[in-house]
């Protein structure tokens, strides 16, 4: 992780859940092109996205957000009046109150991890709010045994991703592991050097392992409500997130794509930084008028 352009300046927004959310917005705030919402990983911060913000700030405006999660956060009161446990669906509404606040109607989303995840939720459930998702290292199933070993892609009737208009822009297997998922950490930026709370990293952490071991639980209908341009983006070297994971939204998002980038695994925003920065303006800038009229 490392500094944003504007110095790690950010303000809080109370919302109506009693929490005082952190977030910023840097960039170009007058450039014509779609703002983009950066979302980060669970047991991150935003700084772990400061190579993509930086990169993006120079031709458009960049809000970025923490979560209510212990160690990416600097929230400053506890989260929720009648806290039960940490939901996708909670993260998403965050984010929606952030650009209601910014007054901002529509963003593209870049997603990393849990933000990819909450990437897809927002697109699913709040379809004229989103733009556009770059879905990087998100799963489908807490558990990932869903496809399982029933790959989509893989066992397709030609081994690759071959939707059509005939098939609403969906892949489907022609034809079960179960495993939990692994949890990233960082030695910098942690939620006790972040937290105006940090006595309450602890219990809060294990508020969103039990998150992780339960949530999403997404299938081919939930994920053909999303109506925007989607890619289903994973490292060749992700031993976090299986590869039927990305392979299952590449093929249930209607006329999605599926990039898999080479020789980094599932930090590949800090790992490769400079290919990942190219292949998120690439997308970001890609004309979709006319080319899916899906869209």
């Amino acid at each position: 992780p490392g500094p944003l352009a504007n110095g790690d300046k950010g303000q809080y927004l109370n919302l109506s859940s009693g929490v005082d959310l952190w977030y910023t917005s840097l960039g170009n705030l007058e450039s014509d092109k779609t703002p983009v919402l950066l979302l980060h990983g669970g047991m991150g911060n935003s700084n772990q996205m400061f190579n993509q913000a930086n990169y993006l700030a120079r031709s458009r405006r960049v809000i970025l957000q923490e979560w209510v999660d212990p160690f990416d956060t600097r929230i400053r009161r506890s989260p929720y009046a009648n806290f039960t446990g940490f939901h996708y669906d909670d993260f998403a509404r965050d984010a929606l109150a952030v650009l209601d606040h910014l007054k901002i109607p529509r963003v593209a989303v870049v997603g990393w991890s849990d933000g990819a995840i909450t990437g897809l939720n927002l697109a699913m459930n709040y379809t004229s709010r989103i733009e556009r998702v770059f879905a990087h290292g998100a799963n489908v199933q807490a558990n990932q045994s869903v496809p399982g070993l029933n790959d989509p892609i893989i066992n397709s009737d030609s081994g690759s991703l071959d939707s059509d208009f005939s098939t609403n822009g969906t892949t489907y297997s022609a034809k079960g592991r179960l495993n939990k998922r692994a949890v990233d950490s960082s030695a910098a930026y942690t939620c006790q050097i972040l937290s105006p709370l940090p006595e309450r990293c602890s219990a809060m952490e294990q508020d969103v392992y039990k998150m992780f071991f339960s949530e999403p639980t997404w299938g081919p209908e939930a994920l053909a409500k999303i109506k925007c341009p989607v890619w289903s983006v994973d490292g060749d070297h992700d031993v976090e997130v299986h590869r039927n994971q990305a392979d299952s939204i590449a093929a249930w998002v209607p006329f999605a794509g599926q990039l898999i980038l080479p020789q980094v695994g599932h930090h590949a925003l800090l790992e490769d930084p400079t290919f990942f920065n190219f292949a998120v303006g690439y997308f970001l800038d890609m004309d979709y008028g006319g080319l899916l009229p899906y869209y």
